[in-house]
C-alpha cells in the first residue's frame, strides 16, 4: 500500500494506472535490507532466506531478527539502513522519473497546505516530513494492519485520508507518546470500533468488553516504534498508553480512516511544529 499514492489519486494528480507503474519502478529499483547485508558482504544470501523464512512465524522486523541471533550488531543494521534509505527512490521521484507529473505539479501538491477533497486541510509538514521522508502515517498504518492480520486474520484498507472524527468514535484506543531528536513530540493513537474490538479480543483471548490493553495495542504500538527506528526515526522517552483519550488539535493532525471486515479502525498522528 503506497500511503502517498493513494492520496495523490485521490487528489486527481494521477491516475491508479500511473501510480501503478511508479510503484513498479520502486519495486524494480528499491533493495530490500537483506540485499543491502548481501552486497555489503555482512550476511550471505542462505543466511537472508534463513531469516526471511523465520519471518512467516516470528512478528518481528527483518533487523531484529539478524540482531537477535547474532548475525548483524545493532550498529551494523544501523549502518545497513542508512545505505537504503540513502539509496532509496521515493514515490514522488519514481513519479518524475516516469513521467507522469512534472517537477512544477509535483512543487505544487507541496504547497504550504493542500486543500482535502471537503473542507479538511493537511499541513505541509505531514506530506514533507510523514509521506515522503519518515513515512510516519504510513509506517502506523502498516504497523496496524500487520497485527490484525496475524492475530485476527483482518485485512485493513484505507477508507479516508484527513478527514477528521471524534476520538470517541472508537471506543478501543491506544497511545504512543515520543520525542524525535530534535525535541518535538510525536504521538500517534489507534483505535477500533466495538465490532473490530470484539473480533480481536474473541482471536487474542482478551476478552470482549475487558479492553485490548494486554496484547493488541501493545503489539501494534511496538511495532510502529520499531518500524520507525529502522526508518532512522528515533523516539526517545516513548511510551505506550493503552485506553487513554488522544484528542491534539485537529488542524495540526493526520486522521485515517481504515475499513476491514470486521468493522472500523482510526488512526491518528500528531507531530509538534517546533519543539517547546
Amino acid at each position: 500500500m503506497s500511503f502517498l499514492g493513494r492520496f495523490l489519486v485521490e487528489q486527481g494528480a494521477i491516475t491508479e494506472e500511473q501510480l501503478a507503474g511508479a510503484l513498479r519502478f520502486q519495486r524494480e529499483h528499491n533493495r530490500r535490507i537483506g540485499e543491502v547485508a548481501v552486497d555489503r558482504g555482512v550476511l550471505s544470501p542462505a543466511q537472508v532466506l534463513a531469516i526471511r523464512d523465520r519471518q512467516q512465524e516470528d512478528s518481528r522486523l527483518f533487523g531484529d531478527i539478524a540482531v537477535g541471533d547474532r548475525r548483524l550488531t545493532r550498529r551494523t543494521l544501523d549502518e545497513l539502513l542508512f545505505f537504503q534509505k540513502v539509496q532509496h527512490t521515493y514515490l514522488g521521484e519514481a513519479l518524475l522519473l516516469c513521467g507522469h507529473i512534472d517537477r512544477e505539479q509535483y512543487q505544487g501538491l507541496l504547497g504550504r497546505h493542500v486543500a482535502m477533497r471537503d473542507t479538511a486541510r493537511v499541513s505541509l509538514r505531514y506530506l514533507q516530513e510523514f509521506f515522503t521522508e519518515n513515512r510516519v502515517a504510513e509506517t502506523l498504518f502498516d504497523a496496524l494492519g500487520r497485527v490484525l492480520s496475524r492475530l485476527a486474520g483482518e485485512d485493513l484498507a484505507i477508507a479516508s485520508i484527513g478527514v477528521p472524527f471524534e476520538p470517541d468514535r472508537y471506543p478501543e484506543t491506544g497511545v504512543l507518546k515520543g520525542v524525535l531528536p530534535d525535541g518535538r513530540r510525536l504521538a500517534a493513537s489507534v483505535g477500533l470500533s466495538a465490532t473490530l474490538a470484539a473480533r480481536v479480543a474473541g482471536e487474542t483471548g482478551e476478552g470482549s468488553g475487558k479492553g485490548l490493553a494486554g496484547v493488541f495495542f501493545p503489539a501494534v504500538l511496538r511495532y510502529f516504534g520499531d518500524m520507525l527506528r529502522d526508518a532512522s526515526l528515533f523516539l526517545t522517552g516513548g511510551r505506550i498508553v493503552p485506553g487513554e483519550a488522544f484528542a491534539p488539535p485537529p488542524e495540526e493532525s493526520l486522521f485515517l480512516r481504515c475499513q476491514a471486515s470486521s468493522g472500523e479502525a482510526g488512526c491518528v498522528v500528531w507531530l509538534e511544529e517546533a519543539a517547546p
